[in-house]
């Protein structure tokens, strides 16, 4: 019986331990792991992984004293929009000085990408990678690693736009 007992226990335990799932969404995250600076490396939703490079790449810097600064670039260049942020939980909250708000869920990959999302089960997001520049530099011009511009396929059939959804979020656009 303690032979058992002792077995179906460690059954258990080894059951709990074990998870079908490669992130771990749900766990806590202190608030210094946000701080720092992120840039836009890949999004996922429902068709798949596809890159975000060259000037659709945004950067996000989270400095310790809850502000902050969004870099992207526009069409009339590099712009930046300063923002106040805070966490609670797996929420993040950024609050744009140009009025503009986002709720998300965050979360970390096993690579230490910072993983931003819409929806709690993640089904669609964009992984920000960490950058140099911790505590309070600037959002300057992105380095020649962060905006890569890559030349078009001239084979391929169909080319694959990203569009913003928000500006945490980049979506993939219709493919043409």
């Amino acid at each position: 019986m303690k032979k058992f007992y002792f077995i179906s226990m460690l059954s258990l335990l080894m059951l709990s331990m074990s998870s079908c799932n490669d992130h771990d969404w749900g766990s806590a995250y202190y608030i210094e792991d946000i701080v720092g600076s992120w840039v836009a490396e890949f999004g996922t939703d429902y068709y798949g992984t596809y890159e975000i490079g060259g000037r659709d790449a945004v950067r996000y810097d989270f400095y310790s004293n809850y502000t902050g600064r969004y870099t992207c670039y526009t069409v009339f260049g590099l712009d930046y929009v300063d923002f106040d942020w805070e966490t609670r939980g797996n929420r993040l909250f950024i609050w744009y000085y140009d009025g503009d708000a986002e709720y998300l869920y965050y979360g970390f990959d096993d690579y230490g990408y910072l993983i931003l999302s819409p929806d709690s089960r993640f089904y669609t997001y964009t992984a920000y990678r960490p950058t140099g520049g911790y505590y309070y530099e600037p959002g300057k011009e992105l380095s020649d690693s962060d905006a890569k511009l890559k030349a078009p396929d001239e084979d391929a059939k169909a080319t694959t736009e990203v569009k913003s959804v928000s500006r945490a979020l980049k979506a993939r656009a219709t493919e043409k």
